[in-house]
């Protein structure tokens, strides 16, 4: 039987509607017209763009209403790109995270390195870029030689199409451009040329990947989207002017905030025992993935295949085995995170509510029919990672969460702020406290959805 898609708009949200109508909470902080609040202009948080982050005003919030000191620890089980890490760091607060993607990892390493010489890291921006120009320059970029019947061998260019062999198989150019995509690697070409085994090379290969997108034909929206090809772009200043903004955050840096000590570990949420040490963390600061289906290797899919994170179906999978599971396309045969809360009456209504729905619509659809999985997966995986961050919290330790309520499932209210303080509570955490952070809208319906900061404490 074909697939018929059955958009969620035509539902209404009776648990939206009723709380519209208690309208008893204010949020803790206002946005614009229910757009969420993003990390884009804060300095270093701004050196990459993270769709699905959040700002830091959330971490600097957490921080100061639990009145944490520089004698602590923070940590962050999903450190992302080190929004929470970040935020420690300039209040000179020590901090650790996690994280299940190899180049968010080297990204919040990146961001949270800031003893650097600025003289030399200056001097090095004006070589590579020099060079690089130089190097671009060589290249013919128009689609045929203007110059009276010329061979580019005669006016001393080069044909930049000799360089597309180099492009992964898996970076289309329905992705990325030719022109953008040669000039990237040239330009790579050049700090590999010059920077090789320089103390300062990460910097300009991140400052290389997270250009990667704005040179590219993919927005997010938040999902992943194509827009009408750029045949074209001025890759070189677009990577100048991030190297700017870098050099300008890095001289601000003081040296409480240079010498604090902060670390980023490749690994599990779900085994996070393994990298906290017992009873070590004082505070807990994180936002986890939401339940609505988006597919987070796909939000650094570029960034993960041009520098060779991942460059094959295989190697994402390994990638996304590492994480929770929050996406129909990031479920497995054997996964069986369900299990431990397979008796929680809540997940169950919420999920025969699910399965009743699709029923109705008579979906048909693979990725439909792993809904329900999905939930009881996504939701068995936080409570893994509740227990496992209990052993690392300190006794009267708290871990604060934001997490956002989700439609994503034929529109079916999952209230996760609440679902996941009663697991919690399951998990050996007392007093959760839930805290409307922000009211958020969704590009399916026109509800206001709540994002709210769920905070646990460990037994004394």
């Amino acid at each position: 039987m074909p697939y018929t898609y059955h958009p969620p708009t035509g539902r209404r949200c009776e648990v939206c509607e009723q709380l519209e109508r208690d309208g008893n909470a204010n949020p803790i902080i206002e946005t614009q017209k229910g757009k969420a609040s993003s990390a884009n202009q804060f300095p270093f948080h701004n050196w990459y763009n993270f769709v699905l982050g959040y700002t830091p005003e959330f971490p600097e919030y957490v921080l100061e209403r639990e009145k944490i000191t520089t004698s602590d620890v923070v940590a962050d089980p999903f450190v992302g790109t080190g929004t929470t890490l970040i935020a420690c760091k300039q209040a000179a607060i020590p901090s650790i995270g996690i994280d299940a993607n190899d180049f968010m990892v080297d990204a919040a390493q990146v961001k949270l390195g800031w003893d650097i010489d600025c003289v030399e890291f200056e001097r090095c921006v004006q070589l590579i870029l020099s060079e690089a120009r130089l190097s671009i320059d060589q290249y013919n970029w128009e689609e045929a030689v203007l110059v009276a019947q010329l061979s580019l061998f005669e006016i001393g260019q080069r044909d930049y199409r000799e360089l597309l062999s180099r492009r992964p198989a898996m970076l289309v150019d329905r992705y990325i451009s030719d022109k953008p995509f040669v000039k990237a690697i040239l330009i790579a070409d050049i700090i590999e040329t010059h920077l090789l085994n320089h103390p300062l090379k990460t910097l300009f290969d991140f400052a290389l990947n997270a250009i990667v997108v704005p040179i590219s034909n993919v927005r997010y929206g938040p999902g992943f989207g194509v827009i009408k090809p750029k045949d074209d772009m001025d890759v070189l200043s677009i990577f100048a002017e991030k190297l700017r903004r870098m050099l300008i955050d890095l001289k601000s840096v003081k040296p409480i905030q240079r010498d604090t000590l902060s670390a980023v570990v490749l690994g599990d949420s779900r085994c996070a025992s393994q990298i906290f040490e017992p009873d070590s963390i004082s505070l807990m600061i994180t936002s986890p993935p939401y339940p609505g289906d988006h597919e987070y290797t796909k939000h650094t899919r570029l960034e993960l295949i041009f520098r060779g994170y991942a460059t094959n179906l295989k190697e994402f999978q390994q990638i996304k085995r590492r994480m929770i599971r929050a996406s129909t396309t990031n479920i497995y045969i054997e996964d069986n995170d369900r299990q431990p809360i397979s008796d929680v009456e809540s997940i169950q209504i919420l999920t025969a509510e699910i399965d009743k729905r699709l029923q109705e619509d008579g979906a048909t659809s693979g990725f439909e029919k792993l809904y329900t999985k999905l939930v009881w997966e996504y939701f068995g995986g936080m409570y893994a990672t509740f227990q496992e961050c209990l052993i690392g919290l300190r006794p009267g330790g708290k871990i604060a969460l934001l997490v956002s309520d989700s439609h994503a499932f034929k529109m079916v209210h999952i209230q996760t702020a609440k679902i996941l303080a009663e697991l919690g509570l399951r998990a050996g955490y007392v007093n959760p406290e839930i805290l409307l952070w922000q009211h958020k809208t969704s590009t399916s319906h026109n509800y206001m959805l709540r994002e709210n900061i769920l905070i646990l404490t460990k037994p004394t």
